[in-house]
């Protein structure tokens, strides 16, 4: 009796291992595209992103309040034209504190963002005078009497 040893792979055993390979390949070179998809859209979200803050910066030193509220039209370098302006400006619970809603118009940001609305808080001294120097004044007294009414408690007045 002769006994043979084969030595190799039978063509079965390759294609199985071809089949393996080229699935395995296939799955990574999907996983590679969605990946430089996905780089692309957000490298085209900061760019729009870095815009709407640039109008923002703008919009921060701006000192006059008719300014804000009349709003503005500012050209970027990847976004077109920004619109912006101020809908609602109103004294918050702090003294010289403002909350202002700014809405931004974006002429070419991606599908779903050309309109952004945000709430900013601005420290204005010198809007206090003017329509809210009444809303200033009954803000400092109200903190006059707060303090007043904390010191007597505290037994640190006693007049």
């Amino acid at each position: 009796m002769r006994t043979s040893f084969r030595k190799g792979f039978t063509l079965i055993e390759v294609l199985v291992a071809l089949a393996i390979l080229g699935a395995g390949a296939f799955a990574l070179t999907f996983a590679f595209g969605n990946a430089v998809i996905g780089l692309h859209r957000q490298q085209d979200n900061s760019h729009w992103v870095s815009d709407l803050q640039f109008v923002r910066r703008q919009v921060l030193l701006a000192k006059d309040m008719d300014a804000l509220e009349e709003g503005d039209e500012i050209d970027t370098l990847s976004s077109g034209v920004i619109a912006w302006q101020a809908t609602e400006i109103e004294m918050a619970e702090v003294i010289d504190l403002f909350r202002v809603v700014l809405e931004y118009e974006i002429e070419d940001a991606p599908e779903g963002f050309q309109n952004h609305t945000e709430v900013l808080y601005l420290l204005r001294p010198n809007w206090s005078s003017g329509e809210f120097a009444g809303d200033r004044q009954d803000l400092l007294q109200d903190k006059r009497d707060n303090m007043r009414r904390s010191r007597q408690e505290g037994g640190l007045m006693n007049w």
